[in-house]
């Protein structure tokens, strides 16, 4: 019994022994990059949501440099007499009052 193949046949052979074996690794990839996928939506996710922190406090601390600045010119003015002690000291109130607020809604989160 003599099995003859032709050149033709053995390099067709050959080549979709490679296209199994290279469709199998890309299957394979495409599993490990769906799981690489998923974990770079969960850290944009993240990213996102300390994104939004980060806006909130910038927005919280410069509402309290800006009172505070303003309490220390209405003092400063005061001290120069320009300006009454009452008013000066609504300014600082406002000013504690604000950094109140800001530690009560980092408490609060």
């Amino acid at each position: 019994m003599n099995v003859t193949i032709d050149i033709k046949v053995l390099a067709v052979i050959v080549i979709a022994i490679a296209v199994v074996v290279l469709v199998a690794y890309i299957i394979q990839t495409l599993k490990k990059l769906m799981v690489t996928l998923d974990h770079t939506n969960k850290i944009l996710e993240d990213v996102e949501v300390v994104s939004d922190i980060a806006a909130n406090r910038s927005k919280d601390i410069d509402g309290i440099i800006s009172n505070v600045s303003e309490s220390v010119s209405d003092l400063s003015e005061s001290i120069k007499g320009k300006q009454n002690i009452i008013s000066a000291a609504t300014s600082v109130v406002k000013a504690v009052a604000a950094v109140k607020n800001a530690v009560d809604k980092k408490e609060d989160k």
